[in-house]
């Protein structure tokens, strides 16, 4: 008699070198992404182009990374996750190499392209990783450290790096450390169902309020995919030296790992209602803040509370969000929405850059904060009134 195959769930997801794994390649999916100011002013310096196609340059990209992730919420866990991680690391791969000299244009914006899918698909699978396992709120603080340190790191030293080496250096860079990770691939499961799990606050609403919850989320990550474009063009457009601009990023990244874990220990202990309606409404704020000509002061504590800000409340979003569907089928579908909105944020703020200031993204940008905790406010109050009621 043949030996029996191994079945494919061996691996343990709760072990820690899949864990590692995971919070490497969500690191990997988001290698430009975490580092986009500093990208799109690269592009800016280096492929001497105007502001408004940097921007969109990146959105270019930044859409392929949400038609990956509409991908894999409708099919991906259909698909074995080694293939998946596999095909997205080499697609990813793939797209920087072939942006290696690309003349500006079609070529070049279809390489961005192709690079975004890969990175999408990694990105994808590594946020569904953490999310199934055990501890997933020690593993996403795991996670953003990682991500965020890159991210500090990446955008303090990026202007002296493309000063030196230029745009090819950092895309062979990025594929190099995308074929690297094809490493990691002997520790992943080959797919995972999480067993089903009764959250005690969730409370089914109707369709149309979940249309809603999701437009909320959507119109949030558009607001943030805006700003996070706009923010080394703001600083430099306001008469602060490069240098200066990256150090504030540098800082701000620093203490959004402070804002992550925040949300990691503080949830349980303050109103989630609340977090979301503080971090809302202050993250807006704060980009207001930089509308104009900010100094130096204004625009590191703008740029500060922005990023802390995001990677607070974010957290609170989506789990409140969950907590609209007793099905749990939301979190795929808020996913989907936060990388369509950061996808498409760039490509909004492109055409608002004119060549005569970023007035008009700024102020879409606080303009859309406020829709989007106006859209979750009417689900949220739903949910408050069916969490009355007494149990039957």
């Amino acid at each position: 008699m043949a030996r029996a195959t191994p079945r494919l769930r061996d691996i343990d997801v709760n072990g820690w070198p899949a864990i590692l794994c995971a919070v490497i390649l969500g690191t990997i999916g988001v290698l430009s992404f975490i580092i986009q100011p500093g990208v799109v002013q690269g592009y800016v310096t280096q492929l001497h182009v105007d502001e408004a196609t940097a921007v969109n340059l990146a959105g270019v990209e930044m859409l392929g990374v949400a038609l990956a992730t509409v991908f894999m919420a409708v099919w991906g866990t259909r698909i074995n996750w080694r293939w998946i991680v596999a095909g997205g690391l080499l697609i990813a791969a793939a797209g920087d190499l072939a942006s290696l000299a690309a003349p500006l244009g079609g070529r070049f914006e279809l390489a961005r392209f192709v690079a975004g899918l890969g990175e999408g698909t990694i990105t994808s699978i590594s946020f569904t990783f953490v999310g199934v396992t055990i501890r997933a709120e020690r593993n996403l603080a795991l996670y953003l450290t990682l991500l965020l340190t890159y991210g500090a790191f990446g955008l303090w030293y990026l202007p002296d790096f493309l000063g030196s080496h230029g745009l090819d250096a950092m895309f062979i860079g990025f594929a190099v450390l995308s074929l690297a990770s094809l490493a990691t691939l002997p520790f992943l499961p080959h797919a995972y169902s999480a067993e089903e799990m009764v959250n005690p606050e969730a409370r089914q609403l109707g369709t149309p309020l979940l249309v809603v919850a999701l437009a909320g989320v959507l119109a949030y990550n558009v607001a943030q995919g805006i700003a996070w474009a706009v923010l080394f063009l703001v600083g430099i457009g306001a008469g602060l030296a490069e240098q200066s601009v990256a150090d504030a990023l540098f800082l701000s990244q620093i203490l959004a790992v402070g804002g992550a874990l925040a949300s990691v220990f503080l949830a349980g202990h303050i109103s989630r209602n609340g977090a979301i309606a503080f971090g809302i409404l202050a993250g807006a704020a704060s980009i207001a803040l930089l509308i104009g000509k900010p100094s130096l002061t204004l625009f590191v504590v703008g740029v500060c509370g922005f990023n802390v800000l995001w990677n607070f409340v974010l957290p609170f979003i989506l789990g409140r969000v969950c907590d609209f569907d007793e099905s749990g089928r939301m979190m795929s579908f808020a996913i989907m929405m936060q990388m369509i909105g950061l996808g498409g944020g760039p490509l909004i703020a492109g055409q608002l850059l004119d060549g005569s200031g970023y007035r008009s993204a700024e102020i879409l940008c606080v303009a859309l904060f406020i829709v989007s905790y106006a859209l979750l406010l009417v689900p949220i109050r739903r949910h408050q009134a069916l969490s009355a009621l007494p149990t039957v």
